[in-house]
């Protein structure tokens, strides 16, 4: 390949662009087609799938492919709304709170990890 003033590659590939149209619709896939004019069109083949994307499908072919919105996207909202009945019901535990500790516990959370010597 020869190096070529900028854009001319897409002038040759827009000057086959009915054939290459309609070949694809024939059913040849883009690599058969791409060997078929790969002299003409002195590309390479990515920029040559770039070209059938912007030219011949359009932009309305990229957003055809993407999965709808209003799908569920995660496994948690795929799940049912309603609990199993294999799992409890979360129940939080009694908060005792005691405003005046023990002064023995209170020895030992600030005692190092071995905790206070016995003596």
């Amino acid at each position: 390949m020869t190096p070529n003033k900028k854009g001319m590659a897409r002038v040759r590939f827009l000057a086959l662009k009915s054939v290459i149209a309609e070949e694809l619709k024939q059913g040849y896939n883009r690599s058969d087609v791409f060997q078929k004019h790969h002299d003409a069109l002195q590309m390479s083949y990515s920029q040559f799938t770039r070209h059938i994307r912007k030219f011949i499908l359009g932009p309305s072919s990229q957003i055809s492919q993407k999965e709808p919105p209003s799908a569920p996207s995660t496994a948690f909202e795929k799940q049912s709304p309603k609990a199993s009945p294999k799992r409890h019901v979360f129940s939080p535990r009694p908060l005792n709170l005691n405003p005046s500790p023990d002064p023995d516990r209170i020895a030992y959370w600030l005692s190092p990890a071995g905790g206070p010597e016995k003596q």
